[in-house]
């Protein structure tokens, strides 16, 4: 029987303060790719049949010594998925805790093409943990996305949503 976890909790912080705060405290840093293909549509992977309990994710992992959080949001995106994307926006970070442990991690949006497919298997390419799985990817309604929710990897899901909204890109008329 698998133990639960203990509960995730977190608070948000700017960049800098977030950085500064690993630093520190000698924190661990990690990145979380939000990979949008169009207005309504996450990717998403899980682990092939044999990691069962390692549930729905997002491309995710540590920064790199020397690296920053952008280049990192990118290499964890294209070793994870076999997605070569560009221009990374960061939507936010956060101080988790759970249970002894303690991370930061910044969120970042990144756009697929249109083109990309809809579900695609990606034997991961690099990662202490992850070289040599394969990840099963495909694109879920935002609505949907299947992430466990207190997990983490859903907490700035309506960052996300917000951004991608039409209304948050009109003109204000104040």
């Amino acid at each position: 029987m698998i133990q639960p976890l203990p509960p995730l909790t977190g608070v948000p912080l700017f960049l800098t303060d977030a950085r500064a705060l690993a630093l520190r405290r000698g924190l661990r840093e990690r990145v979380l790719g939000y990979v949008t293909r169009g207005t309504d549509e996450l990717l998403v992977f899980e682990h092939a049949p044999e990691y069962p309990d390692a549930g729905v994710q997002v491309p995710a992992g540590g920064l790199e010594p020397g690296e920053t959080p952008e280049q990192a949001a990118l290499r964890e995106t294209w070793e994870e998925t076999g997605l070569s994307l560009t221009a990374p926006v960061y939507l936010a970070s956060w101080h988790w805790q759970r249970g002894e442990r303690e991370e930061v991690w910044h969120y970042f949006h990144l756009s697929a093409p249109l083109s990309a497919p809809d579900a695609w298997a990606h034997q991961v390419s690099h990662g202490e943990d992850d070289a040599g799985l394969t990840f099963l990817c495909h694109f879920a309604s935002l609505n949907t996305t299947g992430l466990v929710p207190g997990s983490g990897y859903d907490s700035v899901l309506p960052i996300l949503t917000q951004r991608l909204s039409p209304a948050s890109s009109e003109p204000s008329h104040d």
